[in-house]
This record gives structure tokens, C-alpha cells and sequence, in this order.
């Protein structure tokens, strides 16, 4: 017995729990050697077990069998440069959208400028990102799976509105003292040779934060971010442009529809759709975070044009995760409207463990409902059930 309980004692401590973390920190230049890289590679899995339906009945929808996703992977490396200079590049080797392996994105992130040390004094508080990544808009990105490296995510599923695109564009950083103040600028798109001239396309986004460790158990943060498409863009991409594809496979697809087309990828999702030629988007973050209490909180609110008409959507979402040592529970719930009277509401129930630093197993239950004229015939349709994800990220 005595045995039993140190083995569970070890269990319960020797691993952390879900931990949030936000901007990555600086990079220390002193403890630059030789330029090195380092391989990583992420691999997920899920079992899924979901029903879906609309007004009861689900005769004129895809059967969903209980099953095994197909498995996604990344490779990455992680190259240091030289004295805080560093390189990150990401390829998707499998995922739901894409049967071949395709680079999504490399950067390089700049804290320090080896040849010019005048600068140092002013290196101390910036921090430069240049290449092509996700935007740093908002707090909510910092929650989501990328492809397979879903140890960020404490649920399976991403966003309702998720925004997550890579676009080539230059980031600057300043923080000092709990304070993080950024701003930056991309060409809005991810196909790059098919917009106007870049004067015409750019982007403008910033953000405002500050994250304080206000007491050994305590930890504050608070974010506002903003995201603007000039008027005249050829069509800016933020939204519904994770060519990988989301969780929660084929829900809410008609018999007649197919499995493959890859329009169906973003099954779950629902949000402004990509193509903007004039956009606003405002996301507020609260995060705390007391002992093993996490509590992360969204209202995003994005006004603008697409294919000609106006939209406004807006999303809320409440989050809260308690650890138990190498242990995590938690719930989600997570709501988008538009202003034409529909929307889909969302609540996750789960948890996870970390069997090692780099091993996580997930499970999730879902319930997800639809409602208004934006869904046509699915209006009025749900879905629900569980879904077990393992994860290995090293």
C-alpha cells in the first residue's frame, strides 16, 4: 500500500499540468555558442464518438461512425543564428486538408542585433519577428491546436471563430515591467501572388497587454488587440484559414455532400469567412490564473465588407482550467452571433493527462447547436459527443 500511494504521489507531481503560456521570452544573447538547430515533430491522434442531428432527426445527414481520425503530423526546426537571432519554420507533414506535406510558415525572431551594438540599449525591449507566421492578434490563438501540436489547446477542438492564417509581415514588440505593447503589418493573404500591389494590400494590427506574476500564486493578465484591412484590399485572410483543417470531422454535412471536397474542412467552425476587402477586428483577453485555477475570457468583435456585403460577427468565450498535478479538468463555452440573428453556441467538458512532458491524452465532450437563417436547412441542428486525442510534441 505504501508503494501505491508514492507511485501516485509521483503521478500527481512529477509532471505539470496544463500550463498557459503567452509571447515566448526573449532570447538570452549570452548564451549563444555556434549556430545549431533543433529537430522537433508533433503527432496527434483522436477517437471520435459524435452524434449530430437537426430538429431530431439525422436521415439527411453523413452517417458518423465511432472512429479513428486520420493522424496529422508536424516537422519543425528551431535554429539559433547568432546572439538572439532565431529561426522557426513549421511543415505540416499529414492533416486533415492536405494529403502532402507542405510548409506553413517560417520566421525569424530578432531580440538582439549583433552587428550593430549601438543598439543594444534599446534591443533590451523590443523584440522583432519578421517572415511569415500567425499574427499576433489577440490571446485566443495562444489556446489553439496547430495541426498536430495540440499541447497549447486543453480541448480538442479550436475556436468557433478561429483567427489563424500565416501571411508574410514584420512584427515589433516592446516590453518592459509587465507592460507588452505591439505593432505590425502583413500583406493580408496567404496566396501571395494574386492580390494588388502590396501599397494596396497591407494590414495594420497591434496590441496593447499587461501580465504581471502579482504574488507566487497569482498571476494577472489583461489584452486588448486590433486588426484592420484597409478599404480597396483584394481580400484579406484572418479568418477560416487554417488549411489544415479542424477537429470534429464531417458534422453537419448532407448525404450528398463529399467527405473529401476540401470546402468541407472547417466542419464545426463558423465565422467571417476570408476575403475582406474592408475589415475592423477587436479582441479583449482577461486571463488569471491562481494556483491551479486558470480562467481565460474572449469578446472579439469584427465589422466588414465581403463579396460586396456587409458582416458583424461577434464572439464570446469563457474558460476555466483547474490542475491536479500531472492532471487537468476544465470547461469551455464558447458563442458566435452575426447581425442578421444567427448563431452557434458551444460547450466542451474535459480533461487531460501528461503522462510525460511530451506526451498528452485528451478527452473531450462536446455540444454544439446551430441556430438562425445563416444555417439554411441545418438551422435548428446539433451535435454531440466524445473525442479522445494523444498527442506527442518534442
Amino acid at each position: 500500500m505504501r508503494n501505491l500511494i508514492a507511485a501516485v504521489l509521483i503521478v500527481l507531481t512529477g509532471v505539470t499540468g496544463f500550463a498557459q503560456n503567452f509571447e515566448a521570452p526573449k532570447l538570452d544573447a549570452s548564451k549563444f555558442e555556434k549556430v545549431k538547430a533543433k529537430v522537433g515533430g508533433d503527432f496527434a491522434i483522436q477517437y471520435q464518438a459524435l452524434n449530430h442531428s437537426i430538429n431530431g432527426s439525422s436521415d439527411s445527414l453523413v452517417d458518423l461512425e465511432n472512429n479513428i481520425n486520420l493522424p496529422s503530423a508536424n516537422f519543425n526546426i528551431t535554429a539559433d543564428l547568432g546572439p538572439g537571432v532565431q529561426l522557426y519554420m513549421n511543415t505540416f507533414l499529414s492533416s486533415r486538408h492536405h494529403n502532402d506535406a507542405w510548409v506553413e510558415g517560417g520566421y525569424l525572431t530578432i531580440d538582439n542585433l549583433p552587428f550593430l551594438p549601438a543598439a543594444d540599449p534599446v534591443m533590451k525591449y523590443l523584440t522583432i519577428k519578421a517572415g511569415v507566421f500567425n499574427p499576433n492578434y489577440g490571446d485566443a490563438h495562444f489556446y489553439r491546436s496547430t495541426n498536430a501540436h495540440v499541447v497549447d489547446n486543453p480541448f480538442v477542438g479550436n475556436w468557433i471563430m478561429d483567427s489563424y492564417t500565416t501571411n508574410p509581415g514584420m512584427e515589433i514588440m516592446y516590453r518592459n515591467n509587465g507592460v507588452l505593447a505591439m505593432v505590425g503589418t502583413n500583406n493580408g493573404r496567404m496566396n501571395y501572388g494574386r492580390g494588388n500591389d502590396l501599397g494596396k494590400d497591407l494590414v495594420f494590427l497591434w496590441k496593447l497587454a499587461y501580465d504581471k506574476q502579482f504574488t507566487d500564486d497569482f498571476r494577472g493578465r489583461v489584452s486588448l488587440s486590433g486588426y484592420h484591412v484597409p478599404e480597396g484590399h483584394s481580400g484579406s485572410y484572418l479568418y477560416n484559414a487554417d488549411r489544415a483543417g479542424a477537429r470534429y470531422y464531417d458534422v453537419m454535412l448532407w448525404h450528398t455532400e463529399s467527405l473529401m471536397d476540401p470546402a468541407n474542412r472547417s466542419t464545426g467552425r463558423w465565422d467571417p469567412g476570408t476575403g475582406q476587402t474592408q475589415m475592423n477586428s477587436y479582441q479583449a483577453n482577461i486571463f488569471a490564473q491562481f494556483k491551479g485555477l486558470n480562467i481565460f475570457g474572449i469578446y472579439e468583435d469584427e465589422t466588414g465588407v465581403r463579396r460586396g456585403a456587409d458582416q458583424h460577427f461577434t464572439q464570446t468565450a469563457l474558460q476555466a482550467i483547474y490542475n491536479i498535478g500531472a492532471f487537468y479538468v476544465g470547461t469551455r463555452w464558447n458563442n458566435v452571433t452575426d447581425n442578421a440573428g444567427s448563431k452557434v453556441t458551444r460547450v466542451n467538458f474535459g480533461g487531460g493527462w501528461h503522462m510525460l512532458d511530451d506526451v498528452l491524452v485528451k478527452l473531450d465532450y462536446v455540444n454544439q447547436k446551430y441556430d438562425g437563417p445563416a444555417f439554411g436547412e441545418i438551422n435548428g441542428g446539433k451535435f454531440n459527443g466524445v473525442v479522445v486525442e494523444a498527442a506527442i510534441s518534442f
